[in-house]
């Protein structure tokens, strides 16, 4: 193979997504309707069907897109961006592929790639100013999906109801850029001299800033965080990423989506008197696995929404037909019958009758 084309290989391969199939809802769930990836990618590498997800290599361009539109993580791309401190400002700083910047760090093939828990983490770590350089969005073959700009503003009008502090985001030309660029790249090389350097550039008053990069994954180590764990709280009146809700008139007690929910945003609670579901939004990544497993369709997620009760009162009771204990919510429709959800469907009636040969 010419040395070219080995070189060309590679550099394509570093731009592949890595999956982390144990995190994929479809690894999880046979039943899983998530298609995230597959909707977002510009190139339709993406595909799904009864076997299996599958990448197209030859059609990836490494865009990165559908690693914000997993909820679940599974994706990555080693993508990374620039932080600094100036002062009492901190600033991230990210620019596309499209944008004429001729330094290469912290330029990422498109800056939606920036997800709602990329902007939180370092929200929560006080850097709340970004600093973007892009080429023109509309005619960019990757314009699809959620935009950074949208990410923003939702994330701005729950930190304003959840009274924190907003996220600014401006959107500069290249010279600019490049400028505030070059000099976090200069401070981020003076931190990376020697112990000695690094002391004499304390000497020479060349420290003025503090500077780091910032990486835009997740590896399969890093603890996991939902996007409401990243989310500063207000009490009752927060907002929240995702909220599961549950309709306690459908819900027939299955807890189907209790046992499956891989980060259990929905709880079941028997401590005291009288049980009750609990929904926790903190914990909700909008994978929407209870979603797909409830078969009376009596759940729903909510995005970028209060919650104003988070508990479903429960009943116990016991079947008429089976005599087995079940628990139903007090508005469940199943109480009317006073059957449990396996007897509701079974007509105990009917006659049987016997084949014999």
């Amino acid at each position: 193979m010419p040395l070219k084309e080995l070189f060309d290989r590679i550099r394509h391969e570093e731009k592949l997504p890595d999956v982390v199939s144990e995190r994929c809802v479809h690894e999880l769930v046979e039943v899983a309707s998530c298609t995230s990836c597959v909707d977002v990618c510009p190139q339709r590498a993406w595909s799904l069907d009864d076997d299996a997800l599958n990448l197209d290599t030859t059609l990836c361009d490494g865009c990165g897109l559908c690693r914000p539109a997993c909820p679940e993580d599974a994706i990555s791309i080693e993508h990374e961006i620039l932080i600094g401190d100036w002062g009492e400002r901190k600033i991230a700083l990210c620019a596309c592929e499209q944008a004429v910047v001729p330094q290469k760090i912290a330029v990422v093939p498109c800056i939606h790639l920036v997800g709602v828990k990329d902007i939180l983490k370092l929200h929560r770590q006080g850097y709340s100013e970004w600093l973007v350089a892009t080429g023109s969005c509309s005619e960019c073959s990757r314009n699809r999906g959620v935009k950074l700009t949208e990410r923003v503003d939702r994330i701005n009008a729950a930190l304003f109801v959840n009274s924190s502090a907003p996220v600014s985001l401006y959107r500069v030309n290249s010279a600019e850029w490049q400028r505030t660029s070059n000099l976090l790249v200069e401070e981020l090389a003076i931190s990376r001299l020697s112990r000695r350097g690094f002391l004499r550039g304390m000497l020479d008053g060349g420290v003025g800033a503090k500077s780091a990069i910032h990486k835009l994954y997740e590896s399969e180590n890093d603890p996991f965080e939902s996007p409401g764990e990243l989310m500063p709280e207000s009490g009752s009146s927060s907002v929240w990423p995702y909220a599961p809700c549950i309709d306690s008139v459908r819900c027939n007690g299955c807890d189907a989506c209790i046992k499956l929910c891989p980060h259990r945003a929905i709880e079941f609670n028997d401590s005291g008197e009288q049980p009750y579901y609990r929904m926790e939004p903190r914990s909700c990544t909008g994978c929407g696995i209870c979603v797909d497993v409830c078969s009376e369709d009596a759940i729903s997620v909510k995005t970028w929404s209060q919650i104003e009760n988070r508990d479903v009162a429960l009943v116990r009771m016991k079947c008429s037909s089976c005599g087995n204990p079940v628990h139903l919510p007090a508005e469940s429709r199943l109480r009317l019958q006073d059957n449990c959800r396996i007897c509701a469907q079974v007509n105990h009636h009917k006659n049987l009758y016997q084949i014999v040969e």
